[in-house]
């Protein structure tokens, strides 16, 4: 299979498993563009034949998997990362790694560093227990440089690549939207750029609307 170290985990259901199982390549090798639609399309289909693939493995050679079926495969492909903002700041792997504080952080991640390559996934953690095990993740990342009146959360926020594979997960995303979205509102509402405003009062607001910001205040 293309990826060595397949995830098989329960769900709520007990009858249910979900499986990640797949790592996708162009035919040369070379990682998939995820901005170029002919690659994207050639991955998706690449994806589900792994996916079907690794279903017969289960039904063949594990045992509790004899009468299993197929449930669904997802409807397209995930794309880790393709565009990202530069920023007011740029979150980077030594942030991860040493679990980076900021006066203006607006919540925590606590992913470590992945590497998707060549059928296996290299990950680095974090500096335990000589460091408490999650980052900040600061306002200034959702700031586009050079430009007002624009926010950017989520995978495409300001990163580099080894800080994006970590703050790019449910978790960190998450948080940076929940910032975002409330800080649009609050900017909307006084008129004023994202920019000029005040990060404490944006910060006691996601406090008060039971954010965890890891700054020892909550």
């Amino acid at each position: 299979f293309a990826r060595k170290g397949p995830i098989v985990r329960p769900q709520k259901n007990p009858a249910e498993w979900r499986v990640n199982v797949t790592q996708l390549s162009n035919d040369d090798g070379t990682p998939v563009d995820g901005t170029n639609a002919r690659q994207l399309s050639a991955a998706e289909i690449q994806g589900r034949r792994q996916a079907v693939d690794f279903f017969g493995f289960l039904r063949e050679s594990v045992p509790g998997f004899e009468q299993a079926y197929l449930l669904e495969i997802a409807p397209q492909i995930g794309v880790r990362e393709t565009r990202r903002i530069l920023g007011d700041y740029q979150l980077s792997e030594d942030d991860v790694l040493q679990c980076a504080s900021f006066d203006d952080t607006i919540g925590v991640n606590g992913w470590m560093v992945e590497e998707h390559v060549a059928g296996s996934v290299a990950l680095r953690w974090q500096d335990i227990p000589n460091c408490r095990g999650y980052n900040h993740l600061p306002w200034r990342m959702l700031l586009v440089r050079d430009m007002d009146n624009l926010l950017v959360a989520g995978r495409c926020a300001s990163m580099t690549h080894g800080g994006q594979s970590a703050a790019r997960v449910s978790g960190g995303c998450f948080v940076m939207g929940q910032a975002a979205g409330t800080a649009a509102a609050m900017a909307a509402h006084a008129g004023v750029a994202p920019r000029a405003l005040d990060v404490r009062a944006l910060q006691a607001r996601l406090r008060t609307d039971g954010a965890w910001l890891g700054d020892g205040t909550d």
